[in-house]
């Protein structure tokens, strides 16, 4: 078992449209470069199922990058990036620079929630569940701090298509690193972080690889 988490090209417009398909115009022309570059990339590598946040710089990635295959690719609400708070669009900017100056000027400890948005622990709830219960549907079951697959599993590959701050959660949780308010992995625009599972008794433990630079 493979899973494949691919952050999208550099964008344009309105980052949180979420566009019918087929998607144009959520990247700019460097990000169709980088999103053709990650699909040469991952030419040779076996997708059988993909999923992507409904954001039109995601899923216009993910269209590019499983172009020419036959690939089924669900949308999935959940993956959508960190959700900042509504309400400081019609805060005064006074009052917005000193809510932000006191985030940057805290301690991360001291950043699990704050007025800017969405919090730490809200995040997990809404990326993690979610993708678990879809790994289930395909034979992949969180237990005992790994996976138990079903026959039909021990071979399938996913790809999932997001963003940084929604790729970091969903990888701290599948590698069982504990939630934090800052992110642990930096994903570049269409950076791939690959993850196999390694058998022990029965159960399967995700492991992080490394590929060489070429």
């Amino acid at each position: 078992m493979n899973i494949y988490l691919i952050r999208h090209g550099e964008m344009i417009g309105d980052p949180f449209a979420c566009p019918a398909r087929p998607v144009t115009g959520c990247l700019s022309p460097a990000g169709i470069r980088q999103a053709e570059a990650a699909r040469a990339m991952l030419a040779t590598a076996p997708v059988d199922r993909a999923f992507s946040s409904p954001y039109g710089r995601a899923l216009q990635t993910a269209e590019i990058v499983l172009n020419g295959r036959n690939v089924p690719l669900h949308i999935l609400d959940c993956l959508r990036e960190w959700q900042p708070n509504g309400a400081l669009r019609d805060t005064h900017p006074t009052e917005h620079e000193r809510i932000m100056r006191h985030h940057e000027d805290a301690y991360v400890e001291e950043t699990w929630k704050t007025d800017l948005g969405e919090g730490c622990f809200d995040m997990y709830a809404r990326v993690c569940p979610p993708f678990l219960k879809e790994l289930d549907q395909l034979g992949v079951h969180h237990r005992m701090g790994g996976y138990v697959l079903d026959d039909c599993a021990h071979n399938i590959s996913l790809a999932v298509f997001a963003h940084g701050g929604s790729l970091n959660v969903l990888l701290c949780f599948l590698m069982e690193i504990p939630p934090f308010p800052l992110a642990k992995f930096d994903f570049a625009l269409t950076g791939v972080a690959q993850l196999t599972f390694v058998e022990r008794k029965g159960i399967y433990y995700p492991r992080l690889c490394i590929p060489a630079r070429g």
